[in-house]
Formats: structure tokens, sequence, C-alpha cells
């Protein structure tokens, strides 16, 4: 049995709950079923792949040191956040994979407007990044591809996002 000094000695959250601590139990409990809740609604798959606070911001630094090597690689201001790099990147994957792009397929994968996107593809002409030509399956049409520089440039421009 205990003592009265040992009673008295003893934090007052051990004493018998007072008019209010009721209550904040029982928030405290409705929070955790509500976490249990939604911890059972997780699959492994996703508690697997939830990343770190640390890990956001070392990403997020990457990304915005990436697109400032983008920037400086392409020799332009904004590069990295324009419908030239969608072009560029579309462009990469396509010769990657073999596959011819048209002007107008490039304008989509840049989304943008179209009359945006042939602005652009004009520029990177200019810039000698990518080269226009007729289809040889459809004299209607034009396809672009990288150019030699081009490519290099891509390559540089992802690389730094590594």
């Amino acid at each position: 049995m205990e003592s009265s000094l040992e009673h008295a000695a003893r934090p007052a959250a051990f004493l018998s709950p007072m008019v209010g601590q009721h209550e904040n139990r029982q928030t405290i409990a409705d929070r955790m079923e509500a976490l249990a809740i939604e911890l059972r609604s997780i699959s492994d798959d996703e508690i697997e792949t939830v990343p770190t606070d640390s890990t956001l911001v070392a990403l997020a630094s990457k990304i915005y040191s990436a697109r400032r090597d983008v920037d400086k690689i392409f020799g332009m201001h904004g590069f990295s956040v324009s419908p030239a790099w969608d072009i560029i990147l579309d462009l990469y994957k396509a010769n990657a994979l073999g596959q011819d792009i048209s002007v107008s397929s490039a304008c989509i994968g840049a989304a943008c407007p179209a009359t945006t996107g042939l602005r652009w593809i004009q520029a990177l002409e200019n810039m000698k990044l990518i080269e226009r030509r007729p289809d040889p399956e459809d004299r209607r049409r034009f396809v672009v591809s990288l150019t030699e520089v081009g490519k290099i440039k891509a390559v540089k421009a992802l690389s730094s996002h590594l």
C-alpha cells in the first residue's frame, strides 16, 4: 500500500484525472485510432517509398542546381523551364528509340500552343540543335531530330540531373 508521503510525491499527471483530462485522453485516443486506420490503408510498397524531409530537400536542391546547369549548357536563361527543353527531351527519347517525330508531334510534346512550339522549333534550328527534313514516308510532313551538337548538349544536360 502506498503511504501518504509517497502519494504526495507523485507528479500530478499520475493522480486521478482532473476535469478535462478525460476529454483530452479521448481526443488523443480518437487521433490514434484514425492514424491506425490510415496506416492500415497504406500498402507496403507505399510505406517503402515515402521519402524523408531530408531526401526531398536534397532532391529540390538537385533539381534547382540541374536547371541552372541546363540553362548554362544551352546558353539561355530559362531554357530548362521552356518548351524548348521539352522538345529537346522528346527528340532525345525518340532518337534513342529509333523513332521519327513530326513537327506537329514536337509541338504537342512541348505542351504549348502550336504557334509557340513552331517558334521554339525555329529557334532550336537557328541554334543548330535540331534539324528539320521532309518525312520520307509522307511528303506533306516534316520530321525533326537532334543534330550531333544537340545530342551532345542533351546528354550533358541530362547528366546534370543524376
